[in-house]
Order: structure tokens, then sequence, then C-alpha cells
């Protein structure tokens, strides 16, 4: 699966900014510790008494737009992240963060419900606040010493209110800044990623090419399996982000079939968009009226699978029903609502997402959903999870 459009891009604003080589910790998940790694032909390995591997990579380039290009002498062993889409990537991998800026709004429910895969927290450093600007700490960074930071390098300056120059400092002492917004087009404009070719951008960041085959093989697979089972007549949906609250009067939109990461599993089960598709603006606030008009046959909560418990989400259903306004839709009257991954869904999320989507929309095709994705009978999963979990481990 390539990423043709990545051929052809701007002059960065870096030509190379060479990795760190520093092998730290960070508590590797269970059965993925350095000597399953799968270097490309360019690296060899010798074994080492206690069976692990070390390995000479002859140094190697990746280009992440809009970073720009970073130059590795050795294979990355840890990272620093923004929650966001790129820990999922190389979770994907097997490979969890040595820090993340906070831990807000991050589910490990996922990766709780792989067998034999296991994340701990406590193993993970924080550097700041998520959203805050001007909350995160360059010296934090310092003692951090990740090989690479996957993180768009907008987001980082938003966050940390760093300029340029901040930002280049960090790549030359620390390691590279890696990542790009795939969420949809930051600010609505390009550069853009789809999850796959953002994917693959991460493979060849940890010379993971046969993972990410294997990856891609899965992912079809449970893909084709779910299309050939949509029925024929589907409904509307009207999607939205940030949450919907209905006593905010404003609720973000979020066109279903734009280019943008977090309605993938709504795109996957072939719903009708109720928006219009005019003008693409990746959230556009609409008000009362316009939400009257819409009246669509589902309401969908983008993130709310991640962010709100089964209690969380009636509730919200509940106060929707109650809303004098609100509750006149169809939608909110028959308790049509439908809650996706969201904003930070990589390829693990994203299957978990495929399935609990599939079964809110669909329940008598692909069975009743029961409010959580640990709750899923075995007999009516959508993909074998010890699977997902064998391409974790490396275990190919």
């Amino acid at each position: 699966m390539g990423c043709g459009s990545d051929t052809n891009h701007a002059p960065t604003r870096r030509d190379a900014i060479k990795g760190g080589s520093a092998v730290l910790g960070g508590g590797l998940l269970a059965g993925c510790s350095s000597s399953r790694r799968e270097p490309d032909a360019t690296a060899t390995a010798e074994a080492t008494s206690d069976g692990a591997t070390t390995e000479d990579v002859d140094p190697y380039e990746v280009t992440v737009r809009p970073g720009g290009t970073g130059t590795f002498d050795d294979l990355p062993e840890t990272y620093a992240t923004i929650p966001g889409v790129w820990m999922d990537l190389a979770m994907g991998f097997g490979i969890p963060p040595k820090a993340v800026a906070s831990f807000n709004r991050i589910s490990l429910d996922y990766y709780d419900a792989l067998p034999g895969v296991e994340f701990d927290a406590d193993d993970v450093l924080t550097f700041g606040t998520d959203g805050e600007s001007g909350s995160y700490d360059k010296e934090v960074l310092y003692e951090i010493d990740a090989d690479v930071h996957l993180m768009d390098p907008r987001l980082l300056k938003r966050y940390s209110g760093w300029d340029e120059g901040d930002l280049d400092e960090i790549e030359a002492n620390v390691g590279p800044i890696l990542g790009s917004f795939i969420r949809f087009p930051y600010g609505g404009r390009d550069p853009y990623y789809s999850l796959y070719e953002a994917f693959e951008k991460a493979a060849e960041i940890f010379q993971r090419r046969q993972q990410y085959e294997a990856w891609v093989d899965l992912k079809e697979e449970v893909y084709a399996t779910i299309r050939s089972r949509v029925p024929d007549e589907t409904p509307t949906v009207a999607a939205f982000n940030f949450q919907f609250a209905p006593d905010d009067g404003k609720f973000h939109a979020a066109n279903v079939y734009a280019p943008r990461n977090d309605t993938r599993s709504l795109r996957l089960l072939g719903v009708e968009d109720a928006l219009p598709a005019g003008e693409y603006v990746p959230n556009a606030a609409i008000g009362y009226e316009e939400l009257l008009e819409l009246d669509p046959d589902y309401i969908g909560c983008i993130g709310d699978l991640s962010y709100r418990s089964e209690a969380e989400f009636e509730q919200m259903i509940q106060s929707a029903q109650s809303h004098e306004t609100v509750g006149t839709l169809r939608a909110v009257q028959e308790g049509n609502f439908v809650r996706t991954g969201g904003k930070r869904m990589g390829p693990i999320v994203d299957l978990f997402s495929a399935e609990a989507t599939a079964k809110q929309l669909y329940p008598e095709e692909f069975g009743e959903w029961p409010g959580s994705i640990d709750e899923v009978p075995e007999d009516e999963r959508l993909f074998d999870r010890q699977r997902v979990a064998d391409v974790v481990n490396g275990e190919l």
C-alpha cells in the first residue's frame, strides 16, 4: 500500500535531522523485545548470550510531511508523542511510548482487550497537559531523550508555545520530530495522510515492513467481511465532533466522506451522510435550526467509544431526549446514537471501532452491541483478537 502523494512535496523546514541512538526503557510489550525487530535487508543481527540480538543498521532517512526528513543511524527504540493516532500506530508494532504529553482521554481498553498485549501506563513518562498552550517543558524532553518524537510539529508548536528555533533545537540535540495530523487536513489544508499511509511511515521509522504488510492483509480481510454483510438499505447519519451536548446550542458537524480519519468507521459501514456535500469545513458549527433540518436516522458521536463509558453515553442520550428542541429529532426519540473510536484511531482502535459501529447500526446482521468492547461474545466478534495480538507482537 503506497504513499504516492509523498514523492513530490514542497521543501521542508529542514533537510535532515539526525536521530538519537539512545536505547532506553519505557516498558516494552510482552513478547516484543528487540529480538523481535525485523529490520530491512540493510541491517544485520548478531546473537548475544541471552538470545537477544544487536543490530547494525545502515543510516536511513524517513520523510514525514510537514516536518521533514529524519536520518537514523540506529533503529529507534524509544519515542515521545502527543496523544493521538501516532501512539496507536507504534502500538500496532508492539512499541509503547517512553513518554506522552498526557494520558488525558487516552483509552487503554483496546490494548487490554488483546490477549498477551500489555501496556503499563506507570512506565510511561508525561511532559505536559494535553491541549493547554505553553504547558510543555522543553527540559523534560531533554531528560526523556527519546530517539524520535512522533508528533506533528504544528501541534507541538501550538501546545508548547515554542517557535521553529525551539523545534530545531530539540531535533538537533535530542531526536527528529516526525508526525502528521491525520484526523483531517490540518486547518483544512494539505499535507494529509490517510491512516495506512501514516502507518506505512511509522513502519519506515521503526523498520517494520513485514508487520505493516501483515496489518494490511488483516485489515483488508476484516473490512471485506464486514462490507459483504452490510445491508443494501443504509441509514443517514449526521456525525459530530467534541461530544454531542444538547444544551450547547452549537454542534460540530463532521462530513463522513471527507478526507478525515475519525469518520472511517462510518464510511466502512456505507452510511449516507446527512450533512450536505458542499464546501468542506472540518468541524463546522451548526445550530438547532440546521440540526432539525437534517433530522438524520442516526446521530454519530465521534470518539465517544473511547471517551465515554456506557453509563455516561446513556446519560447523554437521556439528556437529548428530554431537551425541548433536540428531543424532537427522530434519531433522538428512537435512541439511534452510534459512537465510534474517534480522533486517536490508529490500526488497533480502528478494528474495534469498525466492530462496534457495525453492531450499533446493523444489530440484526452483526449482533447486538453490548455497550463495551470487552463484552462482545466471542462467537459474535468481527475479528480475531488473538490474530491481532500476534501481529502486534511480531508473531507473523
